[in-house]
């Protein structure tokens, strides 16, 4: 009954989690990348992360960045798709949120990061920038976001706002940008999606 019982438990955990290890070189150097695939609490999708490897086997992680994510019931979901791309010693991270059916507390919007992978083997944030509604537009009368489509007039509008703009940087790790800019920059995340859409029908 045990050995059942722990057979059982194995094929759950494999199903829950997959691990695959794959590697790419970035400004002459190896980068060893986890693709990791989940499915627990509602939600599914996979991750990758980037690491470095010391001559000693030590792995350090980079950073990390959501491929995909379905969250939410079948007709009603949160969903977040990302990818990456590498120039020279540059990588450059793609994230998309976006919503499915009548969810109304869910993300939609775009960020776009870029990492220098420096000769030491250290990694810098070159730059971070994001566009974040966080629910849709009239769920929450009370929330600051509703200034990214009025003016803010009062002072404590003006407070409320950048409550909410700060709270959106510290939550998705990027510094907000507004209109024409916001505009351009979720359509070159939707085109970094396509890009890589089609390299991997080429494979």
């Amino acid at each position: 009954m045990k050995t059942k019982l722990y057979i059982i438990l194995l094929l759950l955990t494999t199903n829950l989690y997959s691990e695959t290890w794959n590697s790419t070189t970035v400004n002459n150097q190896k980068l060893l990348l986890l693709n990791d695939d989940y499915d627990e609490y509602g939600s599914k999708g996979k991750t990758l992360s980037f690491y470095t490897e010391s001559k000693d086997k030590n792995k350090t992680l980079l950073f990390s960045l959501i491929l995909e994510d379905s969250t939410g019931g079948c007709n009603d979901k949160s969903l977040e798709y990302g990818t990456y791309e590498i120039d020279g010693s540059t990588i450059t991270l793609y994230s998309l949120w976006k919503r499915v059916g009548s969810i109304d507390d869910a993300p939609y919007g775009a960020r776009v990061q870029h990492y220098k992978l420096e000769d030491s083997g250290k990694v810098k944030l070159l730059s971070s920038k994001l566009y974040i509604e966080e629910h849709t537009k009239n769920s929450d009368p009370k929330s600051g976001m509703k200034f990214l489509f009025i003016p803010p007039k009062s002072k404590e509008d003006k407070v409320l706002f950048s409550k909410y703009i700060k709270s959106i940087e510290r939550r998705f790790k990027g510094n907000f940008i507004f209109k024409e800019d916001a505009n351009t920059l979720i359509k070159e995340v939707h085109s970094a999606l396509r890009r890589s859409i089609k390299a991997r029908w080429k494979r």
